[in-house]
């Protein structure tokens, strides 16, 4: 098998085990995106649904890793892996949503939060004291980008009065210019946005509603804090590691470096860095910070029960009563938009937007290709 073939199948079996392992690290009281309460997390409804979405995803990732591995012998490979991927991720999302259905009616019929105290627990010192981020590792990302475009603006400012295409007509570079400047640089633009964008998100996540439990609302606060910093910094870290990966991608666009396996393997290096950091961390601290350790005794309250504002199996939250514009999501180290507040629908507006130019060829995207 070429290097090709074996890092897209590296691929397939890295996203099942992703989807695999995501309920083990989210928190116990949000099985599926389904609130319960601590009491519940075992109830045989709940442990019946990890088993069989456990056993779906093994099922769907085996067969989509070896029906691509015998395709790619009989079928040109970049069809096959670009249609399995998508086919695999939509499999696991709907072994997912099965799991949310199954867990959210057992806990309709039994009544789990009967006879429970409903609780909402706020720390006001995350607002007055917020998480400061340390923007000191954000300096790598920008220097990175400073680098690249400088070795741009070099390798464009050396270009002949005339160039070879790869036909061996000669052509004019004035007629060529914008068209190659433009495709070159698209990695540089690239670096740019994901910087900004970074330096956004390392603003507003401090400002986000924090994620806390009103059993231990002190010990959550806490656990929370030391979440947060460590998100920010990988966060952080990772735009670094993206900016790395496009300064190899830049210079082999630019004909500076061989475009080999071993150049394409190196690219990838810095962002296979920031993935496994990422992991790590999500093991070790877990969803909002849930395997911290506590001390604190538990308050016999339990979180409120809010599944009414949580949609597709708790990825969508929606609630007009809530001022809070970012909200941590009930899967993963992630938050998302309150789509009940009307700034949501701009910052989509201007994501679409961007999408549509990009679609249209008006934005040029990063491309190995020249």
């Amino acid at each position: 098998m070429t290097s090709s073939v074996l890092l897209d199948l590296a691929v397939i079996a890295l996203l099942a085990t992703a989807f695999w392992a995501m309920p083990a690290l989210t928190r116990p009281t949000l099985p599926f995106g389904v609130r319960v309460p601590a009491a519940r997390i075992a109830e045989p409804a709940i442990v019946r649904a990890h088993h069989r979405y456990a056993r779906g995803v093994l099922v769907a990732g085996t067969l989509t890793f070896v029906l691509v591995a015998f395709a790619s012998a009989g079928l040109r490979w970049e069809s096959a892996a670009a249609f399995a991927t998508p086919v695999l991720a939509a499999a696991c999302c709907g072994l997912g949503c099965l799991a949310h259905r199954t867990v959210a009616a057992a806990k309709r019929s039994g009544d789990w939060y009967s006879g429970t105290r409903q609780a909402v627990a706020t720390d006001t010192s995350l607002r007055t004291d917020p998480v400061r981020p340390q923007w000191i590792f954000l300096v790598p990302a920008a220097i990175l980008f400073g680098i690249t475009a400088a070795i741009g603006a070099w390798r464009y400012g050396e270009l002949p009065a005339t160039l070879p295409t790869p036909n061996g007509v000669i052509v004019d570079v004035a007629r060529r210019s914008e068209t190659t400047v433009g495709h070159a640089f698209a990695t540089v633009i690239a670096q740019l946005l994901i910087t900004v964008l970074v330096g956004l998100l390392g603003i507003a996540l401090p400002r986000a509603r924090p994620e806390l439990d009103a059993a231990q609302p002190a010990a959550s606060a806490a656990r929370y804090r030391v979440y947060l910093a460590g998100v920010l910094r990988l966060l952080f870290g990772t735009a670094g590691c993206v900016t790395a990966s496009l300064l190899v991608a830049s210079l082999e666009v630019w004909e500076i470096v061989p475009a080999t396996t071993g150049v394409t393997v190196v690219s990838y290096l810095p962002l296979a860095v920031a993935l496994v950091a990422w992991v790590a961390f999500t093991f070790r601290v877990g969803d909002a910070g849930h395997r911290l350790p506590s001390e604190e005794e538990d308050s016999s309250r339990v979180q409120r029960d809010d599944d009414r504002y949580w949609h597709l199996a708790g990825q969508v939250y929606v609630n007009r009563g809530d001022p809070a514009l970012l909200v941590h999501r009930r899967a993963g180290v992630a938050w998302t938009l309150n789509l009940g507040h009307p700034i949501s629908w701009a910052i989509l507006a201007a994501l679409a937007a961007v999408v549509a130019l990009a679609g249209f060829g008006v934005i040029e995207l990063p491309s190995r290709g020249r």
